[in-house]
């Protein structure tokens, strides 16, 4: 009887009915040829999980979700008829933008903080959350794209919106934004060059690097030979609706410049 027992908790799906899905795809019909993903936009827990033991207040934090980000990326899909793809869950449960089994994948503490949910985690549990919330998120990005480029042709752009503390720990960080790329640098470069143009600080690949741990560009974009690139915003200025209007704008009229160059739709690798 223990044994059925336990094959029945195991096999008990993730998600509830009144869980969200693990993704959203909105404007599906976009005429774009660019796909727009944003990893960290939500802060869903499954109900199961029962909040992962933490306290409301840290769901409300940046270690919860990418402040700012999925209302930079919806507004971001209107003004440029993009399709979007944005995770619901919060990245404590799984974090999509990290490869499998990585010590950021599902952590036990983020910023110094203790996640209960995640302690002595074991296999069954975490394979239920790479199925339920890694797995349909990253295979309709490779859907969206193989689509487009099936459809039409070419490769699309992909470009991945993100959003970062001001500080931290004792450092600051004095970026408006920064644009992380890792070996291609059709997005990047001319990215950084028409941001600058506006008077705003750029950081190149900071304040964190495209080369290091960006999972979800690398394996979608960089690996095939996509056209790629990440932006990083400060999250205080995208904290209300105001500062996401602005800087939805402002990465809609930059996009509009890049994806007009030459060597955009081609498979290239650097």
């Amino acid at each position: 009887m223990d044994g059925n027992t336990n094959m029945t908790e195991t096999s008990t799906p993730l998600l509830g009915p009144n869980d969200p899905s693990a993704f959203e795809k909105i404007n599906s019909d976009g005429t774009a040829h660019l796909v727009l993903i944003c990893d960290h936009a939500g802060r869903a827990v499954p109900t199961a999980l029962g909040g992962l033991g933490m306290q409301a207040s840290d769901m409300e934090r940046h270690i919860a979700y990418d402040i700012g980000a999925r209302a930079v990326t919806e507004r971001m899909s209107e003004l440029l008829d993009a399709t979007a793809i944005l995770h619901n869950y919060s990245r404590l449960v799984i974090d999509c933008n990290r490869p499998l089994g990585h010590p950021e994948s599902i952590g036990d503490v983020s910023d110094d903080t203790a996640i209960p949910g995640n302690e002595r985690l074991s296999e069954p549990d975490a394979l239920k959350r790479v199925d339920a919330l890694f797995w349909p998120y990253h295979q309709t990005i490779s859907t969206e794209i193989g689509h487009r480029w099936r459809t039409e042709g070419v490769p699309p752009v992909l470009f991945s919106v993100h959003s970062f503390t001001p500080n931290f720990g004792t450092q600051e960080r004095p970026w408006d934004a920064g644009v992380l790329y890792n070996r291609d640098p059709r997005i990047g470069e001319p990215m950084m060059e028409i941001l600058r143009e506006q008077g705003l600080n750029i950081g190149d690949n900071e304040p964190y690097s495209g080369m290091e741990a960006a999972y979800t560009i690398d394996f979608h974009g960089t690996s095939p030979g996509l056209a790629n690139g990440v932006i990083e915003i400060r999250q205080d200025q995208v904290a209300d609706e105001e500062g996401q209007e602005r800087w939805a704008q402002i990465l809609a009229y930059a996009l509009q410049q890049i994806i007009r160059r030459d060597g955009m739709y081609s498979v290239q690798r650097f």
